[in-house]
């Protein structure tokens, strides 16, 4: 698959890029994913504990996460002129969801001392099977693509409080003060570590997804 040219790589492109996917165009549906799996990427790494990840590796939940949003792609609306943000939404929401019930059945498990194999949880064992062969390839070909790609690699650039803060409200999408809350800093820092970190992701990679993340 072709990547967008860099006056194709703007906010506006990318929104037009998910009503296009959400119309059922196989080459949207296929840009969207290879533009949005680097950030759900960097948030699974995150969010995954060493525990966790005994049962579900970062990429198998990017994966999961791609396969139940894919065919509810119709329910994503328009807000404010623009479909990305509620898409990322809709998808962060989805991960979130499915790591919650990896933690659950890690809880029971632990309850239970049931000694652990080291096998994965795969709820959806081959559910990418169950996709269209042209999008399965496209989810795994971007995944594939982004274990070496540059918005990962600059993530891990950023100091780590200016990740995490830059993780919890760009891509999850948590209000400014529920983040400091989380993190246990007064609103005006956590504010200060989320510009900082988008202002060197933006100048780091010119027209790339961190463009249509919000700077508020």
């Amino acid at each position: 698959m072709d990547r967008p040219s860099p006056e194709d790589a703007g906010a506006d492109f990318t929104t037009l890029h998910v009503r296009r996917a959400i119309d059922g165009d196989p080459s949207s549906v296929a840009w969207v994913v290879e533009r949005l799996s680097p950030l759900l990427l960097a948030l699974a790494r995150y969010k995954l504990t060493p525990a966790l990840r005994v049962l579900c590796e970062p990429e198998d939940l990017v994966n999961d996460t791609w396969l139940i949003t894919l065919p509810r792609l119709t329910e994503i609306e328009e807000r404010e002129g623009r479909s990305t943000p509620v898409l990322l939404r809709f998808l962060t929401t989805t991960l979130l969801r499915r790591l919650a019930g990896i933690a659950r059945k890690h809880a029971r498990r632990a309850k239970r001392s049931a000694p652990v194999d080291g096998s994965k949880d795969r709820e959806s064992d081959d559910a990418l099977d169950r996709l269209p062969r042209e999008t399965r390839g496209v989810v795994t070909i971007a995944l594939q693509r982004e274990l070496q790609g540059q918005v990962l690699a600059s993530l891990a650039e950023l100091p780590p409080q200016d990740r995490e803060v830059l993780l919890l409200r760009g891509v999850e999408q948590q209000s400014n003060q529920t983040v400091a809350t989380l993190l246990g800093i007064e609103p005006g820092a956590a504010s200060m570590r989320y510009q900082r970190a988008l202002k060197r992701l933006r100048e780091a990679l010119p027209g790339s997804v961190f463009d249509e993340l919000s700077n508020e």
